[in-house]
């Protein structure tokens, strides 16, 4: 839907625009801009850091089997081996989510805003599932804003789960761009915004 001056609530990431979430700032938000989703769709990778370079966590391992054997192998770099594929397999999951969301979105919603390139918003009776849900992972600051454009409504119970296959989540993303709404939908409830922006003020919590 269309809207007009209308009050929202964004909840930044630290490290990801923070140089335009400032008070007073206006952002323009349209398909050029890269949302968090979009970033993690562009920048998705199997390859893991290491001190000769970047390889893929496929090869590490199979290193790590076939030649050094893992009863050679210290608990440090099996820890860290661990925490890159869960960051991997994290990313894998979204990337997989994202591209499924996003193709259902452009053969049959195509005028709603992309997960991709929008901003996410959210209402006052959403703000308390979203901070426990974001909170644990990042530093967040909580921004009351003014939006003129496009607004889309839908819910984080729509979201399409990560156990799901490829095609399954492709279905599955009928029902979070054409949502029924119950009512343990709405406190969960999120939006994506094109358009302009406001940022009105900082709100300390």
């Amino acid at each position: 839907m269309v809207v007009k001056e209308k009050s929202m609530y964004h909840y930044h990431r630290l490290g990801l625009y923070d140089d335009i979430w400032q008070v007073g700032n206006e952002i323009i938000v349209d398909d050029n801009f890269n949302s968090y989703c979009g970033s993690i769709v562009d920048k998705f990778t199997t390859g893991v850091k290491c001190k000769n370079g970047i390889f893929s966590l496929e090869r590490i391992i199979d290193e790590y089997l076939e030649k050094i054997g893992l009863e050679n192998v210290d608990l440090e770099t099996i820890t860290n081996l661990l925490k890159d594929s869960h960051i991997i397999i994290t990313n894998a999951n979204m990337y997989s989510r994202e591209l499924m969301l996003e193709q259902y979105r452009k053969e049959h919603n195509p005028k709603l805003p992309s997960r991709l390139h929008s901003i996410w918003l959210a209402d006052k009776e959403s703000l308390n599932f979203w901070e426990g849900q974001l909170n644990g992972r990042r530093k967040l600051k909580l921004y009351r804003v003014s939006v003129t454009g496009n607004l889309f409504k839908s819910s984080d119970s729509f979201i399409p789960d990560d156990e799901l296959t490829a095609k399954e989540m492709y279905e599955s993303s009928f029902n979070y761009w054409n949502p029924t709404f119950k009512e343990e939908d709405l406190c969960k409830a999120e939006y994506l915004f094109q358009g302009k922006v406001k940022v009105l003020e900082k709100i300390d919590k």
